[in-house]
């Protein structure tokens, strides 16, 4: 039979118990917070989408408890997110302007040219209207762009303006006068050729995937009025210190995935 003072120490007992049981609870919940670090989040640019796929599988292999969470839209529309205060550890962008501006304003700790790309032409494989050159662009036809704050639609403006030499200083206008939509990112371009939407449309060469090409003709600019299209990476202020975050950016921008971005389509820096 229990005394008063026996309750007493039983009482102040199952007081250092419960204290032991929570205080291990909470060492336990560190942890899991140490593995939810391992998440890396990535904003690139949607040209990179099939590439960066493969990228992501081939670290994930050798790096099992990383966890790389992949935003992919326009360069443009990625950097505003990160002005806004979206977090984000990587961002790959398709053009140095909008990478520069993000450096400027001091949201990156580190970055380089790591990818290089070039513009093509497509139309639709039945080809209903007739575009076999790049002097057809200035014939009647449904024309789709990029808008022109995103680098797809910056650099075909470039080739526009490079062709003018070939074919004439109203070869632009006319060509600008044929376009019928400006979409939000060069996957959205593609799309629109694809499904009949568009009779032809400036998109990366890197676009031209195995599943496209079957889907798709091309009009091949000369290299002497194309442009070399310079994607960037950069680690933003406060992921420089991750070890994971550094990994995959060494990874993706080193030799492996080099050979992946290769396979792609793309060319070095």
């Amino acid at each position: 039979m229990l005394t008063k003072r026996n309750l007493k120490y039983f009482f102040i007992i199952s007081l250092v118990i419960l204290s032991f049981v929570s205080g291990a609870c909470s060492d336990k919940s560190e942890i899991n917070t140490g593995k939810e670090s391992q998440e890396i989040t990535v904003f690139a640019a949607a040209s990179l989408t099939e590439s960066l796929k493969e990228i992501v599988e081939e670290f994930k292999r050798i790096n099992p408890e990383s966890n790389i969470q992949l935003n992919l839209s326009s360069s443009s529309r990625l950097r505003v997110q990160i002005e806004q205060g979206v977090q984000a550890d990587i961002y790959l962008s398709a053009n140095k302007r909008h990478y520069e501006i993000l450096r400027e304003k001091g949201f990156v700790a580190e970055g380089k040219n790591f990818l290089s790309n070039t513009m093509v032409v497509v139309v639709p494989q039945d080809n209903p209207a007739n575009i076999n050159d790049l002097i057809d662009l200035t014939k009647q036809c449904k024309l789709v762009v990029a808008q022109k704050e995103v680098p797809a639609g910056s650099y075909a403006l470039q080739v526009l303006n490079n062709l003018e030499e070939k074919f004439g200083t109203d070869y632009k206008e006319k060509v600008l006068e044929n376009v019928v939509s400006r979409e939000n990112n060069v996957k959205q371009v593609l799309a629109k050729v694809i499904i009949g939407e568009a009779d032809a449309a400036f998109v990366y060469s890197s676009d031209i995937t195995p599943g496209v090409k079957g889907k798709v003709k091309l009009l091949q600019i000369p290299d002497e009025y194309n442009v070399k299209a310079s994607y960037w990476a950069a680690i933003l202020k406060g992921s420089q210190n991750k070890d994971n975050v550094k990994a995959f950016y060494e990874f993706l921008t080193g030799e492996k995935g080099q050979e992946i971005f290769k396979k792609y389509g793309f060319t070095n820096a």
